[in-house]
Order: structure tokens, then sequence, then C-alpha cells
């Protein structure tokens, strides 16, 4: 009986536990039906969510990739090319110093290939860059040099063992127009890539690229095993499909958000587009280090930063390391650290190697290659006075974005040798100047002296350098283009030449004719003007080849009245003189002002025969197919006859040999050549404007705020000029020659007339044929 109470007890509570049971489950899924009934809708959600979310990203994606251009290129501004040939006065340390910059590499021996040169005592041998010119595309070959001392003394091409007349060193790339990314690329398409540092990319970065459809999941596992060890994100298994959209779609960061989204953009690439072009795209992307302030991208503009030659030229060894460098392009850098480059590379050819892509043969050599570099150079601004003058003109003929953007070119005229040239002599001129001249300066004056020089060629009014001021990092202010200052005597040469026109002058003259150099005043605007000499002497009678030798201001202004100051304010104007200009006395002496370019430009005509050139600094743009867009053509025009230019050029050559710009030749320039002094009122200005047949210097010295100096030009500015001209020209003996309308005549310096038996110490004096005396002398 107790038994069967206990069995019906244990019934019971089996039949209790089996309802409770029931009952707890059947709660529990009435309540996931009911919890059912709202996740269902919100994980639809979700889903139509993400799928939106997938064809919005991969839309948006396909649309920036899909552009035609994919990359803003920047405008690049070069140098004009650089003749060279026999007889050239270019020291050998100069013409090396320009190889580097142009990216040359130096080797010990043999040139064997496009962009290398070796250097031996006698002479240099050079193999030229293939370059694009405008028009024309220059195959490079292997030429040698043979240099003494001071210049060129023959060209050979190496190949052919036959003499050259000259050779052609390509432009100088002297700036850039960026958009804010300051990103340096040239475009390449796969068939210019050599099929090596293709094959080098893919099996360092992504050996499944051509087996995986733009995620890697293989390689994602891989990954997230190396996280999971080091605790920490080091590995992100990208692929190169990847690895492009992080670089051109997103950010670097390291975020699973960010990964997620690059995942999704990776998947429709690769659904839209052929691994071809996805290969071409990432090898155009990829980041590759630094060259200043801006960003190098892409196996083009790497292959000219680190080996200084085309991708196409590269060899395995160098292909090798270039696909290395993606990895961490500083820590492999061969410019840092050859080692670790080399490392590197020879990990990547024993891949290579491996894989069965080299030969044994193949390794052994490009592990043997030494890893040859150009001069590392950290681009600064360059020539930037120029390159400030020529953005504003090239800002006249194309908006901002297109030069930001669209990849021109930019064919300067600017000679980058003598440019740095002209940096240089401008910045010790002036710190020597303030050195030897403290005494004289002004005390604690509140901003630097400042200098400025311009460089032209006559024939064709080309810039061929530009230095604004002494620092344009302190002020952007161009003072050869924008400053007006007074060219005192150097505008004196204009008003001999009116007087040596017959066609233009009330009162031809020559330069052996007599003038009374002895104080006068005359009346101008309602007040007495009366000019003093600089040494504030009176010399009496002197020939006008004297008074402009010396520059007498009492003589030239005497002159200038004799030949009509209407007629020497228009003979200005044809000289090029664009400001406002005066017939009163004081113009003789230069009171008005202009602009150093101004005044530059006005002195070619006597380099040149009286021709004009305007002056010029944009050759050529061409576009980034190398299509002309625009053509800036050389203007010149006839505006003097020949003979009195002439005459005013024999007469300043006296300048250099006897004048004010005698200090010239102590201070060691003997080539020919003629110029003129220039010193305002108070000292405010000191000029110096010089020139040989071939190129036209200026240089001013002076201050911002028109503080006295209490220096001539001949001090402050002349050695300037010197230091320039015996390192561009050096001693040439190129003269000016008279052209047929000139007559070379005997006189006699006393009388001015023929020379005979009884005054046989004559001289030489041009004339315009059919003015020269008629009378001996008795």
């Amino acid at each position: 009986m107790i038994f069967s109470k206990k069995r019906d007890s244990g019934r019971k509570k089996k039949k209790g536990l089996i309802r409770r049971t029931f009952a707890i489950f059947w709660g529990s899924l009435k309540l996931s039906v009911r919890f059912a009934k709202y996740l269902l809708p919100v994980l639809l959600i979700m889903a139509l969510v993400g799928t939106w979310y997938y064809f919005h990203l991969a839309k948006w994606a396909e649309q920036q990739f899909s552009k035609t251009q994919k990359w803003n290129l920047p405008s690049r501004i070069y140098s004009d090319a650089e003749y060279i040939y026999p007889g050239l006065n270019l020291p050998s340390r100069k013409l090396t110093a320009k190889l580097g910059r142009l990216g040359y590499r130096h080797v010990a021996n043999e040139v064997k290939g496009p962009g290398e040169y070796a250097a031996f005592p006698d002479h240099l041998d050079i193999w030229l860059h293939d370059f694009s010119y405008p028009l024309e595309s220059f195959v490079g070959f292997p030429a040698r040099i043979s240099i003494n001392a001071t210049s060129v003394t023959r060209i050979v091409n190496i190949d052919s063992q036959k003499d050259l007349a000259t050779i052609r060193l390509e432009p100088e790339l002297v700036a850039s127009v960026f958009d804010s990314n300051q990103e340096d690329r040239t475009i390449v398409s796969l068939n210019d890539v050599p099929q090596v540092l293709l094959e080098s990319i893919i099996q360092v970065e992504d050996e499944r690229f051509f087996r995986h459809h733009g995620v890697d999941p293989i390689g994602i596992s891989r990954a997230m095993v190396k996280n999971l060890m080091s605790f920490r994100f080091a590995q992100g298994g990208s692929t190169l499909t990847q690895q492009l959209v992080k670089n051109y779609f997103l950010h670097s960061r390291k975020s699973l958000w960010r990964k997620f989204k690059e995942a999704i953009i990776a998947i429709s690439l690769e659904r839209h587009h052929s691994k071809g072009e996805i290969l071409e795209a990432y090898i155009n992307e990829i980041y590759f280090g630094q060259r200043g302030a801006s960003s190098v991208s892409g196996v083009g503009e790497a292959a000219r930063l680190y080996f200084g030659k085309d991708v196409k030229q590269l060899n395995i060894g160098e292909c090798a390391l270039l696909a290395g460098m993606i990895r961490s392009p500083y820590e492999y850098s061969p410019f840092h650290n050859k080692e670790a480059a080399k490392s590197r590379r020879d990990f990547v050819l024993n891949r290579l190697y491996e894989r069965g892509i080299i030969t044994a043969q193949q390794l052994a050599e490009g592990k043997a290659e030494p890893i040859i570099t150009p001069e590392r150079r950290v681009r600064v601004v360059m020539a930037p006075y120029f390159i400030q003058f020529v953005k504003q003109q090239l800002q006249e003929l194309y908006p901002e974005d297109i030069l930001q953007s669209e990849g021109l070119r930019i064919f300067t005229t600017l000679d980058m040798t003598a440019q740095l040239v002209a940096e240089n002599v401008v910045q010790s001129g002036l710190v020597s100047l303030e050195k030897s001249a403290a005494s004289i300066l002004p005390k604690n004056h509140a901003d630097p002296l400042q200098g400025a020089l311009i460089s032209i060629q006559p024939q064709t009014g080309y810039i061929r350098s530009m230095v604004g001021g002494r620092d344009f990092a302190n002020t952007q202010f161009n003072r050869i283009t924008q400053a007006k200052r007074q060219p005192g005597s150097t505008f004196k040469p204009f008003v001999y030449l009116t007087a040596f026109d017959p066609h233009r002058s009330q009162k031809t003259t020559w330069p052996s004719a007599y003038i009374d150099d002895s104080k006068f005043s005359i009346e101008s605007g309602g007040q007495q003007w009366s000019p003093n000499n600089y040494d504030k002497k009176e010399h009496g009678r002197v020939t006008l080849r004297t008074a402009l030798e010396h520059s007498y201001n009492i003589a030239t202004a005497k002159l200038a009245l004799n030949t009509g100051l209407d007629e020497i304010v228009a003979a200005a104007r044809d000289a090029g003189f664009t400001s406002d200009l005066q017939p009163v006395p004081s113009i003789a002496l230069g009171s008005f002002e202009v602009t150093p370019l101004e005044l530059a430009s006005a002195y070619t005509i006597f380099a040149n025969n009286g021709i004009r050139a305007q002056p010029l600094s944009i050759i050529q743009v061409v576009d980034k197919n190398n299509q002309p867009l625009q053509r800036k053509v050389i203007e010149v025009h006839r505006k003097f006859d020949a003979g009195p230019v002439y005459l005013t050029t024999n007469v300043l050559k006296g300048v250099m040999d006897r004048g004010t710009g005698a200090s010239a030749r102590r201070m060691g320039f003997t080539g020919i050549a003629a110029g003129k002094t220039g010193t305002t009122s108070n000292y405010k200005d000191a000029w110096f404007v010089g020139f040989t047949p071939s190129l036209m210097t200026l240089v001013w010295v002076g201050y911002d705020d028109n503080a006295t100096m209490n220096l001539s030009g001949g001090r402050a500015a002349l050695p300037i000029w010197t230091d320039y001209m015996k390192q561009l020209v050096g001693n040439s003996e190129e003269d000016f020659s008279p052209p047929p309308s000139v007559v070379l005549v005997k006189i006699d310096p006393t009388s001015g007339l023929l020379s005979n038996k009884h005054c046989p110490d004559g001289v030489f004096e041009p004339f315009i044929d059919g003015f020269e005396p008629d009378k001996a002398c008795e």
C-alpha cells in the first residue's frame, strides 16, 4: 500500500515536470513567433538597405573609375633646351651639374643606356635621354664631348664616330602646377611597362591576382591568423584590386568599415572591368614616395625619380626593386638605404626565379647589377620670379582647373644654367656690397638692400634668366616686371642714338663731334633747370664719345636740346618704352620711371642692329598628347637704321674700356661688350646694362622704399653684371659688325677733321656714309 502511494506520487511528479517543460517550450515558441514577427521585417529592411548600399557604392565607384581621365595631371613648366657645340664656354663642372639636374646617372666607365654619363679628364661620354619635344620625338644616342679648362672643343657620335656640329640637351623640368593633392605622375599603359615589372608586382603584392574576383578569402584567412597571433591589426590581406580601391577611392586609415567598403568596390570593379584595366590603373596609382612637397605616384614617375629613365628602359634588377618598394617606399628607397634596397630587390628576384619567371642567369645578372640612381635632388622652387611671371601669363590663357588637371607641358625660354648663375651672383653680390660698403650704406635700414637681374637674347627676345629680388620667400614682389624706377644715365644712349640718326635728329652729329660740357640753365615747367655732372665739374670741349663714355650730364642735356626732345621721345617709343615720357629737358638724364623689363627690352636694339625683339618667356604649350595648343611667335621689328645704332654701340664699347664701366676689365672681364652705367639723383638707383652681340643683361640695385644708397651704378650694379657675364660668355671675341652704311675714317682727334701728314696721330672713327668730314686738318 505504501509502495502504491509512492508510485502514484512519482507518476504525478513526472507528469508535472512534463507539463512544466511543455509549458516552457510552448511559451518560448510563442515568444519566438511573436519576436520573429518583428525580426523578419528588420532583417528584410537591413537586407534591402545593404543591397541598396552595395549598388549605390558600386555605381559611384564605376562612375569614378570609368572617367576617361582618372587622375588630375599637373601642368609642367620646362626650361629651354640647351645646345652644346664646339667653342661653347662650358666648364665640365657646369656640364655635370646640368646632367645631374636632368636626372642623368653617373657611371664609372662605359655608358650602356639612356640617361648615363661617364666623366674623364678630357671628355664626357653621355647617352642622351629620349625626349618628346612639341611635334618631335627625339631618340637619344651616345655622344662624346671633349672639353678643355673652359670650353667645348669637339663632339662625336660614339656609335658612328662622326663629328657633330651640336647636340641638344633636353629641357629641365622647372616647376609644376598641382592641384591640392600635390601628386606627380606620368601615365603609362601596360604596353609601356616591361613584363618583368608587372610579374614582379603581382608576385610580391598579390600572387593570386588572376585567380580571385577582387577579394581573396585565402589571403584574408592568412591575414586573420597573423593578426590573431600578433594581437594587432598587422596585415590586411588586401588584393591588388583592394589596394587600388583604397588608394584611388578611399583612404589609408585602417578600420573595419573601410575594409567593408573596400571589399564591395573591389568585387564590383572585377565584375565590370578586365584584369588588365585594373592592373593598368594600379601601376599608375600606387604611391612611391616623395619628391619635396609632392608625392610620386605610379611606376612611370617612379622610374624617372629613382633611375632617371623611362619605365620601358628599366632592367630586371630595377623592375624588381620598384616592385619591392611598394610595401614601404621610404624603407626600401635606394636614396635613403641602398643596402635595404638591394636586399629587397634580391628578395623579389629570388621569388621570380622560384616561380620560373626568370632564369638562373637572369637571377645572377640581376643581383650583380649595381643600383645606380641619379643625383638626389629635393625639388625646391627653381627660378621663382620667372615662374611667377610665366604663371601670370598662363592664367590669362587657361583657367586654373585646366592648368592643375590636364597635364599641359609649357616650354619656356629659360636657360637654367644662366638662371642659377644669376641667382648666385645677385645674392653673393649684395652680401659682398653690404660688407664692403657698410660705412656708406644707411645704418639700421628697415628693409634689406635689393637687387634684380634680367638677361635677354637680343635676336629672339628670349628671357634667359630673371631674378626679381634677393629672397622670393621673403617677398614675391618682382622688381624686374613690377618695380617702377628712374633709369638715370642708362637712358642716355637713346639720346645719342637719336642724335646720330639723320632721319630723326634736328641736327645730325657723330661720335667724334665736339660739344661744350659747361653749365647752362633753361626754363622748364616755369622753373630754371640746370644740370650738374656727378663729379661736380665742368669738362669744357669734349667729343660726344667722351661725353657718353664718362656719362657727362651737362653735355648730354645740351645734345638733347640740339637733337629735339620730341624726337627723343619718339625714338624711345620705337625702342619699346611704354611708360609716361614727357618732352622735357630732364628726360635726357632719365628722370622718368620705367620697369627694368622695359629698359632691358629697349636695349636689345643695340645688340640687334636696330631690330627690336619683343621679350618672350613662353615658347610653346602642348597638351598631354603632345599636340600644340599655343605657340608664341618671335616678334621682331626693325625700328632703327643699323648705322646710327652701330655708332651708339661703338661708343658704348668705350664705356667698358675707358669710361664708367672700365672697372669690369679690372675685375677680369676681357670679352668684347658694350654697356652703360646708371645712377639716379641722390643715389637711389644703381644700374648697369651691358651686352654682347648674343646676350643682353641688366642689373639693378637699390632699396624698395627709394632710400639713398650713396653708391653709383659702377660700384653697386657693375660687379654683379661682371660676375654673371664672366661665367656666361667668358672672354668672347664676338664683335659688333658695322653695317654697309657705316664707314671708318681716320680723323684728327683734336680738330675732328681728316687726319693727314700735318696731324698724323689720327684715330679711326665710324660715320654714317656721307656724313664723314671732307676737310683735312691743317
